[in-house]
């Protein structure tokens, strides 16, 4: 680990069928420490979207605009299509305009969400990389379930996935005790969401990342619709993704995150029953470090 981080916080956790492995670096690094995930916030949220598919409140093929008021009909992408960033929503709403650059999400509301909705937006079709894209998308959830988002991924996420330490970096909230880096060691602000908290704001622990990834293949008997949904969230809608969840060689799938101080990685195979997450408070390439244990670890399985 020492040669991989250096003096960076960091976790590497390691999931061979019911056997997990943890791997810390720095002293402050636990089981129970939680990271930013950056956009691995995605393809939790996304779980929960194929649990509404599975359960027949949304339809994968129905337009975002069903769901929206009329002033909004011209959102005539997909569900799909959003999901693969693929609506011709940009990368970041127009009128996101930060308070503060180091805390960039912090002010975004929903007001301000629902005003971004009435600019145009480009054609659906193309693959544009979209944080406000989930962003709408979690908020959208939040309001079919008529609940925050905070409470809503708490009982349909959390909860089921037995991701005890994970909580969402809202704004007026407390945060990590880790401290993220950056480039050149120093301490930064962590960041913090609002109505675009679907895009990146999840905070979760090593352990809350080994139990919820596990279950892509250990079948949760007691809740049979979850399993279902899990399933689900692994079919590709395209040749690229599955739900938020990139499709890799020989039946993976990955899926990175970054903020301003932290990396995070995760890939795994359901059918193998392996994966490796990388978690890093710093400057740390969690991704090749991820996919080169991976590689290693399918070795040894072969």
């Amino acid at each position: 680990m020492p040669e991989l981080f250096s003096d960076i916080a960091a976790a590497v956790i390691v999931l061979k069928g019911e056997k997990q492995e943890f791997y810390f670096n720095g002293a402050k690094v636990n089981k129970s420490s939680l990271f930013e995930i950056g956009s691995v916030s995605k393809p939790l949220f996304a779980l929960l979207t194929s649990q509404l598919v599975n359960e027949e409140v949304w339809s994968i093929n129905m337009p975002v605009a069903n769901l929206l008021d009329k002033q909004y009909a011209h959102h005539s992408y997909s569900l799909k299509q959003l999901l693969t960033h693929r609506s011709g929503l940009p990368r970041l709403p127009s009128n996101l305009k930060p308070i503060s650059i180091d805390d960039p999400y912090a002010n975004f509301d929903s007001s301000s969400l629902l005003h971004a909705l009435v600019a145009p937006n480009n054609s659906p079709g193309q693959y544009e990389y979209s944080n406000y894209g989930y962003g709408l998308l979690g908020w959208l959830m939040s309001q079919e379930l008529n609940m925050t988002q905070a409470n809503m991924v708490q009982d349909y996420l959390f909860k089921t996935l037995n991701m005890t330490d994970a909580k969402l970096a809202l704004s007026g909230t407390q945060h990590t005790k880790l401290k993220g880096r950056d480039y050149y060691g120093d301490e930064v602000p962590n960041w913090h969401f609002n109505s675009l908290v679907g895009a990146g704001g999840v905070l979760a622990s090593p352990q809350d990342m080994a139990s919820w990834v596990s279950f892509y293949w250990l079948k949760s008997e007691q809740n049979i619709k979850l399993t279902e949904a899990i399933a689900l969230s692994l079919s590709p809608l395209n040749n690229d993704m599955a739900y938020a969840w990139s499709l890799g060689q020989n039946g993976s799938y990955f899926h990175g995150g970054k903020t301003a101080g932290f990396n995070t990685m995760v890939v795994f195979d359901p059918k193998k029953q392996i994966a490796v997450i990388t978690m890093v408070a710093g400057e740390r390439d969690a991704g090749s470090i991820a996919m080169t244990l991976f590689e290693q670890l399918q070795e040894k399985d072969n």
